[in-house]
């Protein structure tokens, strides 16, 4: 094991630092866990249908030896001849025969794993509900800060697709994981992996989140092998990934964005506004092919941040407390397991 490593803006870094102590001192968690906002329960919204019965489907990993709960550990993996590390947490109610849900959590553009465990916190809440998250670092990316290949004007010399293939694998191997209840979700750059993912992976990955996501065009497009449950949150007042999009280097408008996965879904019905509270206005796009669904939370002037966290990031724009992104996001995901084999 090693430390996971930290590029990017050093200034920034030490300002995060700062805040995340700042926030400590407030009563905030060590994982940023995002207490104070509130989640929007299922009675707000129509996908938040019961769980289906889906029987869990163990990994190779079911019955070896537990050697870590309740903490995160930094391992590494080499993938395409290039040595890859990662950030998993294990939940504190962890059994080696009990089969858990795991949730892959992509950082955004100069940032990493260790930061995004902190920015969202997610593994506060895989504590609490009892399912695994996993933090992995993306590499240099030309401009010399981290990032994924997800195309757009900083793509990184590596096959994230495949990274993340080899890094299920890897845990499929050694951890007791339910097969059909794995999940993905990113922030920016990390959303942008998370919606190739969805395109690349959909029979290995159950349902996908991205969060103010940077949808740069494929190459070859968008051919899943199956319909795919999305959930996509962004802000209006995001000036990095604009909500209007940006044509001069491809991103666009996430209205658009969300209708053409409403058509890979065969969804019949939608834009259909099911919920509407202080900034927050969620829409859906249902009657699809099963067991698409596709789902939109838009935050009226919010930012280019994560919704609920307790780390305030002012010069990324607004972050609302109307909702948790992280509670909405792993409600969602519950909800929709792979299903079949």
């Amino acid at each position: 094991m090693r430390q996971a490593r930290w590029s990017g803006d050093r200034v920034a870094w030490v300002v995060f630092l700062l805040v995340v102590l700042l926030s400590g001192c407030r009563g905030g968690t060590a994982s940023g866990s995002p207490g104070g906002s509130t989640s929007l329960q299922s009675g707000d919204s129509g996908q938040m249908s019961p769980t289906p019965a889906v029987t869990s489907q163990k990994s190779q990993g079911c019955g070896q030896p537990a050697v870590a709960r309740g903490t995160t550990l930094v391992e590494t993996l080499l993938s395409g001849g290039v040595t890859r590390s990662y950030r998993l947490h294990i939940p504190s109610g962890y059994q080696p025969d009990l089969p858990l849900p795991l949730v892959l959590n992509f950082h955004g553009h100069g940032s990493s794993g260790k930061q995004q465990e902190t920015y969202t916190g997610f593994s506060a809440l895989a504590d609490r509900e009892d399912f695994f998250v996993v933090y992995p670092d993306g590499v240099l990316a030309p401009d010399g800060k981290t990032g994924w290949n997800a195309y757009g004007p900083h793509p990184t010399h590596v096959d994230d697709v495949r990274f993340t293939s080899d890094l299920l694998q890897t845990l499929e191997t050694h951890w007791c994981i339910d097969l059909r209840r794995i999940f993905a979700t990113g922030l920016s750059n990390g959303g942008g992996l998370t919606a190739l993912l969805a395109c690349r992976l959909s029979t290995q990955i159950a349902a996908f989140a991205p969060v103010s996501g940077a949808f740069y065009p494929i190459p070859g497009g968008c051919h899943p092998q199956r319909s795919v449950p999305i959930l996509e949150i962004h802000g209006t007042g995001d000036f990095i990934v604009p909500y209007e999009g940006k044509a001069s280097v491809g991103l666009p408008p996430i209205p658009q964005w969300l209708e053409d996965w409403a058509k890979r879904d065969g969804c019949q019905k939608g834009p259909d506004v099911f919920l509407a509270r202080g900034d927050i206005t969620g829409e859906e796009w249902s009657r699809c092919t099963a067991p698409g669904l596709v789902v939109h939370y838009r935050v009226a002037g919010g930012g280019h941040t994560w919704p609920g966290s307790l780390i305030p990031v002012p010069y990324l724009g607004k972050t609302t407390h109307t909702l948790s992104a992280t509670a909405v996001i792993w409600q969602f995901f519950a909800a929709h397991p792979l299903a079949g084999a």
